[in-house]
């Protein structure tokens, strides 16, 4: 398996860039994403010509810039894009996304080759 992460231009630009592992099971690829303060609501995944795509926003607190002068800012927020190539075939259909604590984590299970050659023990 191999992947590729897009648009390095994208992220050089984004004012925040989350941070990815992507990793291969016999079964599976699992792409794991950290979103730290990022609404489910506020991430969208899509899958084309074998390219996943992760987009989104992290919000800053509308609350904290009311009545208060910052000293130092060093969180991070903005929209976000990463965009991730997978060599292997995806059953889109069955994946599955969580967002828990702060981690995205993107089952993409791999496709059977129906094309290849099985053979059936005889009894």
């Amino acid at each position: 398996m191999a992947f590729f992460d897009f648009e390095p231009d994208e992220r050089l630009r984004s004012a925040w860039t989350p941070i990815i592992d992507v990793y291969e099971r016999p079964t599976e690829v699992i792409v794991r994403v950290e979103l730290p303060g990022v609404e489910k609501s506020d991430v969208r995944l899509r899958w084309r010509n074998n390219v996943l795509e992760i987009t989104g926003i992290k919000r800053q607190q509308a609350s904290e810039q009311e009545s208060c002068k910052y000293l130092c800012v060093e969180r991070q927020h903005g929209r976000f894009r990463r965009d991730i190539a997978i060599s292997t075939a995806i059953d889109f259909g069955k994946s599955s996304a969580e967002l828990t604590n702060g981690l995205l984590r993107i089952r993409l299970p791999k496709l059977v080759d129906r094309d290849k050659d099985s053979f059936i023990k005889i009894d």
